[in-house]
């Protein structure tokens, strides 16, 4: 029905519902540079913990400016202008979009991607480590016919540049890394087709061992409590950056071929990683390595809940079946989420720019209202900040279509793209 509507019906009926409205106007200047962070701005915003990710509006954890508040009954967009649209492949429109909304101007970009589209297939990107980091035109570079792309799931910025939650890739069916809980919001397709927005919790264990408790794989850190299982997928081991420098009741299992070849309190650093390394941490999970002595057979298995052919995370569903999920409508930043149009059989990116004196970002509520403006039933929130990247395919390269913070890319561990292959 919502789409049978003529715009300003629809419009007028989402401002008095208090989403975001629009009106023709012209456009911001867009020959002004990025703005660079303020440098005054401390890491961590006010009522952010960096030891918790629920915490962060982005994985950068700087401060974004407190958006005035809305004033019931006023409208809160005066007018926007699209700058283009085009079709790097046919089932993929990227459109562009300058807002002058009373809170300042907002610039704004919208992919969609018909999955059922002959030739076009989506899938999670990375490098050839989990903590590998590059822009996002290198890491869709080396994709044959890759035509779009976004940055994706939070990451350990400050340390191990490992992505927080899940990644699984269909292309070589490949899970690249997982967490148990705490980070499963995730954008994920089985191998049905069937697109889902929701939690996707990692299932895994160590064989015949129920009492060692396996809480992530290949992630930033360990679990306090837990056993963290890592493998050469990862990248060079990091010794105690996998339990937050905690030096006490941590042990290291290394499993070469199904076989333990050493088990010690000291974790190992800068190396790479042979075999199956477990690590465990604290509440007496490492008693439980101890058992596991040298020349111990041990099997190691790890999995995602149900049939997933592909997975990313991030940090927050901002609606789940068109209800809107998120209340902070306080710190504007640059944007990047990920939402399902089930009616148009679409996935829905979009991309807001912020930092900028063009664009001031979005807040997390605007965010939300956006995507269910733009028709998604579901929608997750992505890394944002200086990682908010979208890049595509235009007049035949690969380059980025939107005004990164930082003025330039930032390296980002993974992201979403889109192949298009006839």
């Amino acid at each position: 029905m919502r789409r049978l509507l003529p715009e300003l019906v629809v419009l007028s009926l989402l401002a008095t519902a208090g989403a975001v409205v629009f009106l023709d106007d012209g456009p911001s200047d867009p020959s002004k540079p990025p703005a660079a962070q303020q440098a005054a701005a401390p890491r961590v915003a006010p009522g952010s913990d960096p030891d918790d990710p629920q915490t962060w509006q982005t994985s950068d954890q700087v401060r974004g400016p407190i958006a005035p508040p809305a004033v019931p009954g006023q409208r809160a967009v005066l007018g926007r202008t699209q700058r283009f649209s085009y079709k790097p492949a046919p089932g993929v429109t990227i459109t562009a979009w300058d807002a002058r909304t009373r809170r300042g101007p907002v610039r704004y970009f919208v992919t969609r991607v018909r999955w059922r589209a002959p030739g076009i297939r989506v899938d999670y990107s990375n490098g050839d480590r989990v903590r590998r980091r590059q822009t996002v035109t290198s890491m869709l570079s080396s994709t044959p016919k890759v035509v779009a792309g976004i940055n994706g799931d939070f990451f350990d910025i400050y340390d191990t540049g490992a992505p927080l939650g899940i990644g699984r890739e269909r292309r070589g069916d490949v899970l690249w890394n997982a967490i148990d809980s705490g980070w499963n919001n995730a954008l994920s397709v089985n191998t049905e087709g069937k697109w889902h927005v929701g939690e996707l919790p990692l299932v895994a264990e160590v064989v015949d061992r129920p009492g060692i408790v396996v809480t992530n794989y290949n992630s930033p850190r360990v679990k306090v409590g837990g056993t963290g299982i890592y493998d050469w997928r990862f990248g060079r081991a990091v010794g105690y950056g996998w339990t937050d420098e905690q030096r006490r009741q941590v042990r290291f299992v290394q499993i070469v071929d199904g076989t333990v070849v050493a088990n010690r309190e000291a974790l190992p650093s800068r190396t790479g990683i042979k075999g199956i390394f477990l690590i465990a941490r604290g509440d007496h999970a490492e008693d439980k390595l101890e058992a596991l002595k040298v020349g111990t057979r041990v099997a190691v298995r790890r999995r995602l809940g149900g049939k997933v052919a592909v997975a990313i995370t991030g940090n927050a569903l901002l609606i789940k079946k068109r209800q809107l999920l998120v209340s902070d409508d306080g710190e504007m930043h640059p944007r990047t989420a990920v939402g399902v149009d089930r009616d148009t059989k679409e996935l829905i990116f979009l991309v807001v720019d912020g930092r900028q004196d063009f664009s001031r970002g979005f807040t997390m509520v605007e965010l939300g209202r956006m995507m269910m403006r733009l028709g998604a039933e579901d929608a997750l929130n992505l890394d944002g900040g200086g990682s908010t990247t979208l890049a595509a395919v235009r007049n035949g390269d690969l380059r980025v279509i939107n005004s990164p913070s930082d003025g330039a890319q930032r390296p980002v561990p993974n992201g979403l793209e889109v192949v298009y292959n006839p």
